[in-house]
């Protein structure tokens, strides 16, 4: 082979064709002459893409060099170990019923943990067990920087080989809601792909690596190895479907978020592409297993093994086939969100992050500061439980709707039944009222609501009397027609809560007037 001077490009002059493949005596690669050199990139892209690999396991080694710094009873423990387990733990459960939580990890790990302490000639303390798991899950989900993600700097080269500082941000371990309730662990994709060993690839070509790589270890007999395969196999399709789920949940929620005109299209056609490959594959995967099991002994640890691969694909295959019908539907969703939320209002100002910008800050202050600002602001996060009838923010985006054609009906039109509203005295016990009938008798001159209900306490009395004397107030400010009244009520601008009722504060004065209705 020569260099051709005009272009650049690497011409085979040899005489006899294929004698590249035909031995390595027959082909020397010549050294590139020095004006040729700079045509080599000095930083390749591939670089940066490993560099961010390898930073991906600096947690780990962050948690592994924190084992020399512990306390001097847990600096026994070998914390990667206990992390690789807890990979396993997870990635084992994931798509089951049963999750792990923190408890189900301690149980888990509590084994390891006493094998570790009677190799360091220590006996088993399970109140250290439990500081220890807490330490290697604290460490997964970066409690030390209040579970943000992880931040790791590193140098990129430009095209014109200017060094440019970049942040690389991920997650390890994370907690989320079980929809039926409780938290679980879950990891992130780096964390799986970092399990998995397969950082460099996606999901889809870390799928299909996974059932190439079992079809290959069922034709060579390695059967062991094809079970753990398998199941890498599974997980990735746990994965792609998470992946598909998480655009529509995400369409649902707001469509801006989703970029429905490039990359979601493009996305669901390489998905479709995708899983037609896939269950072509797992069938031949499936029919290859079955063969196997036909030639092996049923006794075989072998034919316990091919059985496994095959159950393992199958259920890769279901998923498969329920995503494609998920696939298939993911266009009408965005249609229908397309249509719903056109008409729902979008808030001038962005919602505070109560994570970051609330419940943190709260949390690094003292407690004498943190019960202040509770104290203060729990009441309107509840304030008044009245029954909800009408839905302002409901009722605005349904009346903006397009205007829809009505069959025309006859529609028979009945008077109101009107009834007058009164107090229920008859439920209350004769004391109660009694005891309210006589109070409201002794009143020589003005005197507020709230101090009239602040002697009846005084006095002893009970909770349906002072509710009993709140209704008669409130029932004598808006009397219905034409009704004599002992009170006269007049509203103050200072408010009041009791016993349920909460509003503007009233002056209850003796002598009674004859209501005529009018304004």
């Amino acid at each position: 082979m020569k260099m051709s001077p005009d272009d650049g490009s690497l011409k085979n002059t040899h005489p006899k064709q294929g004698s590249l493949f035909e031995g390595a005596s027959s082909f020397e690669v010549p050294e590139l002459p020095a004006e040729n050199r700079s045509l080599l990139p000095v930083w390749d892209r591939a670089l940066t893409h490993r560099l961010r690999v390898l930073l991906h396991t600096a947690p780990l080694h962050e948690l592994r060099s924190g084992d020399s710094r512990r306390d001097p009873e847990l600096r026994h423990y070998d914390s990667i170990a206990l992390t690789m387990k807890v990979f396993d733990l997870i990635i084992d459960s994931a798509g089951l019923d049963r999750e792990i939580d923190r408890d189900r990890v301690e149980k888990e790990l509590k084994p390891l943990l006493t094998q570790m302490d009677v190799a360091a000639g220590l006996a088993p303390d399970p109140s250290r067990h439990d500081a220890m798991v807490d330490r290697v899950l604290g460490g997964l989900r970066n409690d030390a920087n209040r579970r943000r993600p992880f931040e790791e700097v590193y140098t990129d080269f430009e095209d014109d080989l200017s060094a440019q500082p970049r942040k690389l941000e991920f997650r390890i371990l994370v907690d989320y809601h079980h929809p039926s309730g409780g938290t679980v662990l879950r990891l992130s994709n780096e964390a799986i792909n970092l399990y998995l060993n397969a950082l460099e690839l996606d999901i889809e070509d870390a799928q299909a690596a996974a059932e190439a790589v079992v079809s290959s270890q069922l034709l060579r007999g390695r059967f062991d190895e094809a079970v753990q395969t398998a199941r890498n196999a599974r997980w990735q399709s746990l994965r792609f479907a998470e992946k598909v789920s998480a655009i529509i949940r995400e369409t649902r929620r707001d469509l801006s978020r989703v970029d429905w005109r490039e990359a979601v299209p493009k996305l669901l056609e390489e998905a479709l592409i995708h899983l037609d490959t896939r269950l072509t594959i797992e069938q031949n995967i499936i029919n290859a297993a079955n063969e196997r099991l036909e030639i092996l002994d049923q006794g075989d640890s072998a034919a316990s093994a091919v059985a496994e691969v095959s159950r393992l694909i199958r259920d890769c295959r279901l998923r498969h086939v329920e995503l494609h019908h998920q696939l298939m539907g993911a266009r009408n969703v965005f249609l229908d969100e397309q249509a719903r939320q056109s008409f729902s209002s979008v808030p001038l100002t962005p919602h505070p992050n109560l994570l970051a910008g609330i419940l943190d800050p709260v949390l690094r202050l003292g407690r004498k500061d943190s019960k202040t600002v509770t104290d203060d602001v729990f009441p309107s996060f509840f304030g008044g439980q009245a029954p909800s009838v009408l839905s302002l923010s409901d009722l605005v985006p349904w009346l903006l709707r397009p205007r829809r054609e009505s069959p025309q009906l006859e529609v028979e039109v009945r008077g109101t039944d009107l009834a007058a509203g009164g107090i229920d005295r008859a439920r209350f016990h004769p004391a109660d009222r009694a005891r309210v009938d006589e109070l409201l008798s002794e009143l020589g001159g003005p005197v507020t609501l709230s101090v009239l209900i602040a002697r009846l306490r005084e006095s002893g009395a009970s909770p349906a009397a002072v509710e009993l004397t709140t209704l008669t107030a409130l029932h004598a400010f808006a009397p219905d027609h034409a009704e004599s009244l002992p009170l006269r009520v007049e509203r103050l601008p200072q408010t009041f809560s009791v016993s349920g009722f909460y509003g503007d504060d009233l002056t209850l004065s003796p002598g009674g007037v004859e209501n005529d209705g009018g304004e």
